[in-house]
């Protein structure tokens, strides 16, 4: 969490006012750093295939007031590139893409079900690049 807080830091003075964020098989923490550097969220668009991880991000988010809008998408195979249009025009677009890789936790406490590339998440990662090249072309035009 200290890492993604010391790289995201230099976003503070741009996105004062707040950022719209879609966060791809990532476990929060990006949305925790931003918080912590005070860096409101307006729209978060969070992708996880983990019931816990949603949950743990809703308590998160209740516990610490926050106001930003949040959609949840339970299996990011089913989102499709209308989704993503749908969002970044009813959104305004997004400021950061965030993403991570579902093979692994940061921690390595979920290595019994989630092996590296050979696990059975680890094609989930693919959609991020998927989704972030239809935001990309979007953002293009």
């Amino acid at each position: 969490m200290v890492t993604a807080a010391y790289h995201l830091s230099v976003l503070k003075p741009v996105f004062h006012s707040g950022m719209n964020v879609p966060s791809l098989l990532w476990y929060g923490g990006a949305e925790v750093a931003l918080h912590g550097l005070g860096i409101p969220l307006k729209n978060v668009v969070s992708m996880d295939i983990s019931p816990v991880n949603r949950k743990i991000l809703d308590d998160w988010r209740k516990l610490t007031d926050q106001k930003a809008k949040l959609i949840h998408v339970a299996d990011v195979q089913m989102l499709d590139d209308s989704m993503v249009d749908r969002w970044i025009k009813g959104l305004n677009g997004f400021d950061l893409v965030i993403g991570g890789c579902p093979c692994n936790n940061r921690s390595g406490g979920n290595r019994r079900t989630r092996d590296g590339p050979q696990g059975e998440h680890s094609s989930l990662f693919f959609h991020y690049y998927r989704i972030l090249e239809r935001v990309r072309s979007i953002v293009r035009r």
